[in-house]
């Protein structure tokens, strides 16, 4: 029986696992053979026990090297997100536009901070057409209904035929209802048009997917060559005002708008009650609070995963604890091997050069300044983050350690502050010009990459990675464990046969015992 070759801790006690049929010994010697023979092979599997110790401390070091890397591979992605302008850079807007539901402004990072006024006189619209009376349209001879529908997006336009039969005895809800099944049929495969027919008010109702005066179609009757319905798009039409009350005037397709550094979404139109469109005002500035807490979360999380690490790579291991065999847990209360298997654990990832390493770069990373920004805001210090002293966090621990340094930086020098931590480099070779959350993201690929390597790669769930450095030394163990199995059935099988030939010859001596006895009480 074989050492399965999977991440399984199960063991396989190789004595029982050979051990497939009854013997019976002893008869004529009287000796317990089992118990004799259990106790010679209990000596015999010292080196299986050994070789299965060290597959399960393996097995154990790579489950801990793959919680690790899903703690770096967190990390990783939340620094690619924070680093994202979008996500990094905040902003807040207040006034009459934007509480007034009229529009929403989102700042990008080189918004244009300021007082603005908005007028927004039409909104981008869908082409939309509705069909109220269809019985109008005509059937040939087979009572068939024969439509073109002509879809114009910009330059391009797409044409689509539409058949389908018009029983006698169909309503027109029923054939409205089918009628809209198909063209969302022919149009399935992006959606560009949908038509829904309602019952209640009978009527069919055919939109565009996208907005704007380039959007237009058309429901051509080929039965009787005429036109059914026809709608086009309407752009928006938007006024704005900037700081210095200059006016200019933008024409969209769609609802949202760039403009200024600010990505501005309509949601209705500022139109009074004499039908008149208004100037609306709102200002849009830096959300300080916003981003210090941005820079909070951040503080703790890279707290977390440092002192993650530094746990595991300062954890001694005591040697006095090893994997348990089923026989020794079989003599044990199961609260006793639990505790016994968490001292076994500990201590697996000591001083390991790969997360040791990954810890050094990271505190370097941190302060090592970032190459062309102004002197006074080149390394995170100088924006008020430190470093914990060695007496009150061990494993290098950062802090805000002057709040108002922090909000005086990203109050006054913006553009500095946000490529301390986002800045990406022109130089591959070199990260002195990338900025923190840059090189972070950079510094978890290559760990994660030389963790791989190193316990395999994480879909490796009920197996190893027999490429990877642990997979190929529990590969090694297995087919020595394959091979002491087959010797430990042999050395076995050996021991019964000895007993056998000792049976034997004690019952031999029995009988001729027996016989000289006879012989001697006869005389």
């Amino acid at each position: 029986m074989n050492v399965n070759s999977t991440g399984s801790t199960s063991y396989t006690n190789p004595y029982d696992a050979y051990k497939y049929y009854t013997r019976i010994g002893g008869l004529a010697s009287g000796l317990d053979t089992d118990s004799i023979i259990q106790g010679l092979m209990s000596v015999e599997k010292q080196r299986y026990n050994k070789l299965y110790q060290q597959k399960q401390l393996l097995e154990w070091q790579r489950q801990d090297y793959m919680d690790i890397a899903s703690a770096i591979s967190s990390f990783k992605d939340y620094v690619f997100s924070l680093k994202l302008s979008s996500n990094f850079t905040k902003y807040k807007t207040t006034g009459e536009a934007v509480d007034g539901g009229y529009v929403s402004v989102t700042g990008t990072a080189n918004a244009l901070e300021g007082n603005y006024q908005i007028k927004v006189e039409q909104l981008a619209t869908q082409a939309n057409a509705v069909v109220s009376d269809l019985s109008s349209i005509t059937k040939d001879s087979e009572n068939k209904v024969n439509l073109k529908i002509d879809l114009t997006i910009g330059s391009s336009t797409v044409s689509k035929n539409i058949t389908l039969v018009w029983n006698p005895t169909d309503s027109v809800d029923t054939f409205g209802a089918n009628l809209a099944k198909e063209i969302n049929s022919a149009f399935s495969s992006d959606k560009s048009l949908r038509a829904y027919y309602d019952a209640t008010i009978h009527k069919l109702i055919i939109s565009s997917q996208k907005t704007g005066s380039n959007v237009s179609f058309s429901v051509k009757d080929l039965n009787n060559n005429s036109q059914i319905a026809s709608a086009t798009g309407t752009d928006a039409i938007v006024y704005i005002k900037d700081s210095f009350n200059n006016e200019s005037f933008i024409s969209s397709s769609t609802n949202t708008i760039n403009v200024y550094g600010m990505s501005i979404t309509l949601n209705k139109t500022t139109v009074d009650s004499s039908n008149v469109a208004q100037y609306k005002s709102f200002s849009i500035s830096k959300d300080v609070d916003a981003i210090v807490n941005n820079i909070k979360e951040f503080i703790n999380k890279y707290n977390d995963l440092v002192s993650k690490i530094y746990s595991k790579i300062t954890e001694k291991r005591n040697r006095d604890y090893l994997p348990l065999t089923e026989e020794q847990k079989s003599q044990m209360k199961d609260t006793d091997i639990q505790k016994w298997e968490e001292a076994a654990k500990k201590g697996l990832l000591y001083g390991d050069s790969i997360l040791s390493s990954y810890l050094s770069n990271m505190r370097n990373y941190l302060y090592k300044q970032v190459t062309g920004l102004p002197s006074n805001l080149d390394t995170i210090s100088e924006a008020g983050i430190e470093t914990y002293s060695y007496f009150d966090s061990k494993e290098g621990k950062i802090y805000i350690k002057d709040e108002s340094k922090l909000r005086d930086a990203i109050a006054n020098n913006f553009d500095a502050f946000v490529k301390l931590f986002t800045n990406s480099g022109s130089d591959t070779t070199s990260v002195d010009d990338d900025g923190i959350l840059q090189r972070f993201y950079n510094l978890a690929n290559d760990t994660l990459k030389k963790i791989y390597d190193k316990a395999g790669k994480p879909y490796f769930t009920s197996s190893y990675d027999p490429n990877s450095s642990i997979g190929k030394q529990l590969r090694s163990i297995i087919d020595q464990m394959n091979a002491e199995q087959d010797r430990l059935k042999r050395v076995e099988d050996r021991y019964y046969k000895q007993f056998s030939q000792l049976e034997s010859l004690m019952a031999q001596m029995s009988t001729q015992s027996s016989w000289l006895s006879q012989q001697f009480s006869s005389k």
